[in-house]
């Protein structure tokens, strides 16, 4: 199932007896497990009788197995969830519970930052008894996307610009983009919009100091505004690590590199690549202007 999918069958309450949670990007895998937990009891009062937490390094199969069997009381089902799943010992031995589980127990097993063997027998016994959501990996190129998506779970609209001032310099942090953004609910209300000035004043990125603006005065061969910058990245080097700036820096030439091959040089296709609006015009200047293929070559050799 895909995030939107799932999250949707749960709140109409539609559960099967087994969840695996899996994969390299631990967001979702706790999204999912929280909402579950949060949401599960419609009287809280039977949460604890009903309810059990377990983690991986701290517990067996058969003790999974045994919480997992019980019957629920006063309820008509019970939840067991099972965090860090990846650090428990031969975690497949579960396949015998999962080929003919407990119908009044809800397990959800959260496999963090891998995925399991799609070929094993466990596996293949998940997947036809269950449901099961695997949280890929998060490229540079999907996180504006990903962000937006955040804010506007929280009801919240955000600027282009907004978007990518987080993306440049919180990165592929998912938990903690959605932290920040959670920092604003008594800040913006709800469906207003989240700005760089917002950003700026509560969450402490600066709006002209910011990988983002480095990149596009490098891109715009800004020298002043380019040394401006990192003169305030070395006063700041915990907050600005240089890998972070590299890849960013790679990103966008990779995106002028590709534009110089395309047959289409239209504004749509530059936006297609990931540019911003605002600075479609910037880079179709800079590909014209500044930075030949042999250019862009010897400088992406440079940053590898």
């Amino acid at each position: 199932m895909e995030y939107k999918e799932l999250i949707t069958s749960l709140e109409a309450k539609k559960y099967v007896p087994f969840y695996l949670l899996m994969g390299e990007e631990p967001y979702f895998i706790d999204k999912i497990s929280h909402y579950i937990e949060t949401h599960f009891f419609e009287d809280e009062s039977l949460k604890d009788f009903n309810f059990q937490l377990l983690y991986g390094k701290e517990t067996a199969v058969n003790q999974i197995v045994a919480f997992a069997k019980e019957y629920p009381m006063m309820a008509d089902y019970r939840l067991v969830i099972v965090r860090e799943a990846q650090e428990v010992s031969k975690i497949e031995q579960l396949a015998d519970y999962v080929k003919s589980p407990q119908k009044q127990t809800v397990l959800v097993i959260c496999y963090k930052y891998k995925s399991l063997d799609k070929r094993t027998s466990f596996y293949k016994a998940i997947e036809k008894e269950g449901i099961v959501f695997e949280s890929k990996e998060i490229y540079d190129n999907q996180l504006p996307t990903h962000i937006k998506n955040i804010t506007k779970e929280k009801n919240f609209t955000i600027s282009d610009t907004a978007v990518n001032l987080l993306a440049s310099h919180i990165g592929i942090d998912l938990s903690r983009i959605d932290n920040e953004l959670d920092k604003l609910r008594n800040i913006v209300p709800r469906n207003g919009e989240i700005t760089t000035q917002i950003i700026e004043e509560y969450i402490g990125i600066s709006k002209e100091y910011n990988i983002f603006e480095f990149v596009t005065a490098v891109i715009a061969r800004n020298e002043y505004k380019v040394y401006e910058i990192l003169n305030y990245f070395s006063a700041n080097p915990k907050n600005y690590e240089k890998t972070r700036i590299i890849s960013t820096l790679y990103a966008a030439f990779y995106k002028l590199l590709q534009y110089h091959f395309s047959v289409d040089k239209s504004e749509n296709y530059l936006k297609a690549l990931g540019v911003f609006w605002k600075d479609i015009p910037l880079y179709k200047n800079a590909a014209a202007s500044f930075y030949s293929v042999s250019k862009i070559v010897k400088i992406i050799h440079l940053l590898r």
